[in-house]
């Protein structure tokens, strides 16, 4: 898309999770009409199944019945509308959803409106008059908000007051977007100051601490509460403490294997612009990171080619997908002391199925945790709960006799 259509198209960008409204700030930033479109619901699981072939992931079906509903929507102008579908290369179908949704969009009656599609192949690059200047922000308003989540999940196990912990992180949610609006930098970090005193001054009982569970998988899985049923909420109600995989963890990951790949096949300019990426969001990272120091509990994660050592004696990290990072990260969390891990994805999804086969070997590397797999193929869980309930009940079991009695 370039500098003129992205001034007079609006940018629609599926809800995801909270980071959309970050990264649409972002580009408003920018001069970029941006729109969050509406979280998915059942009617768009059911707008998905019926235009799509039966045989794509959740998600797929998911985005295609959240730009549906926007196109059906009796004010919408296709010749004014971009949707915002990063893509990726490999084996995953991700790689493919633009082009279905390109497709289902003309067979609809929307061939105007377009699909960009930044890619994994250069780090997510932008669009815009200032894709440079974009990209960046739109880094500072990802990391923010995965910053953020930890302090939400570290906190809102132990409130006093039910609810307390979830209104602070949406005031400071309200206050991140407004920071990243105006152009983030110093802005973002007065916001993380606001939120980190909030946090400090909320009421906490941890008199009594809970068993901590990894919830890690497909990134659209893993972090949107409709389409895993609210699964970070089910453990908290089970009576453990979440540890969620990030959005940002995926960006370093891109990072490394571009890097990686450049290195081996000797493209050295490629590896200088990973190089250079991967250095400025490690900076943004820690001058964030400062103002939350104070609330935040858990030390952070090692840097993802740190992470992708521990996986080498079982797995050729070369081999890539969302797969290597998914392993890479629990073998690194599990040294902070899991209690239980827990791995979503989509029905059929490759990358997860590589991650469920290898469950086996993992644990043997972390002390037999306990290991739940959760697909989800659209319909409604119904055994889910007692899963759940089972594999908690194994996770509060091995905090007791495994890690407690080690510490």
């Amino acid at each position: 898309m370039d500098a003129t259509a992205s001034t007079r198209r609006t940018v629609y960008l599926p809800c995801m999770s909270d980071h959309a409204f970050t990264v649409a700030a972002a580009m408003r930033h920018f001069g970029v009409r941006a729109e969050v479109l509406p979280p998915p619901t059942q009617e768009s699981m059911a707008t998905g199944l019926a235009l799509c072939r039966g045989r794509e992931c959740l998600p797929c079906f998911l985005c295609v019945g959240d730009l549906l509903k926007k196109c059906r929507a009796s004010d919408f102008d296709a010749s004014k509308a971009v949707f915002f579908m990063p893509t990726g290369t490999g084996p995953c179908r991700f790689g493919q959803y633009n082009v279905l949704q390109k497709a289902i969009l003309a067979q609809e009656g929307y061939p105007e409106a377009e699909i960009v599609s930044p890619s994994t192949a250069d780090s997510y690059a932008m669009f815009g008059a200032d894709p440079v200047g974009l990209r960046k922000l739109a880094w500072q308003a990802i990391v923010s908000v995965d910053l953020l989540t930890k302090v939400l999940h570290e906190h809102r196990p132990y409130e006093m007051a039910n609810g307390s912990a979830d209104e602070v992180y949406h005031e400071s949610l309200d206050d991140l977007v407004e920071a990243v609006r105006a152009g983030g930098g110093d802005a973002v970090v007065d916001a993380l100051w606001r939120a980190s005193r909030r946090f400090g001054a909320l009421e906490t009982d941890r008199s009594e601490t809970r068993p901590l569970v990894a919830v890690v998988g497909e990134l659209y899985l893993m972090l949107n509460a409709q389409g895993n049923l609210g699964i970070v909420r089910a453990v908290e109600g089970a009576g453990g403490e979440v540890l969620q995989g990030t959005f940002s963890d995926w960006l370093y990951y891109v990072d490394w294997r571009r890097k990686d790949l450049s290195l081996r096949f000797h493209e050295y300019k490629n590896y200088i612009g990973g190089w250079i990426s991967d250095a400025y969001q490690r900076w943004i990272e820690r001058r964030f990171t400062n103002p939350l120091r104070a609330v935040l509990r858990h030390p952070a994660e090692a840097p993802v080619a740190e992470a992708v050592k521990l996986l080498e004696p079982c797995f050729e990290p070369v081999l890539g997908t969302e797969a290597v990072l998914t392993m890479a990260r629990v073998l690194d969390l599990a040294r902070h002391g899991l209690a239980g891990v827990i791995n979503v994805l989509p029905f059929s999804c490759m990358p997860g199925t590589v991650v469920s086969c290898m469950a086996p070997r993992l644990r043997q590397q972390m002390n037999g945790v306990p290991w739940l797999d959760v697909a989800f193929d659209g319909q409604e869980e119904t055994n889910l709960h007692t899963r759940l309930e089972a594999f908690m009940h194994q996770a509060i079991q091995y905090d007791r006799r495994v890690l407690r009695a080690a510490s």
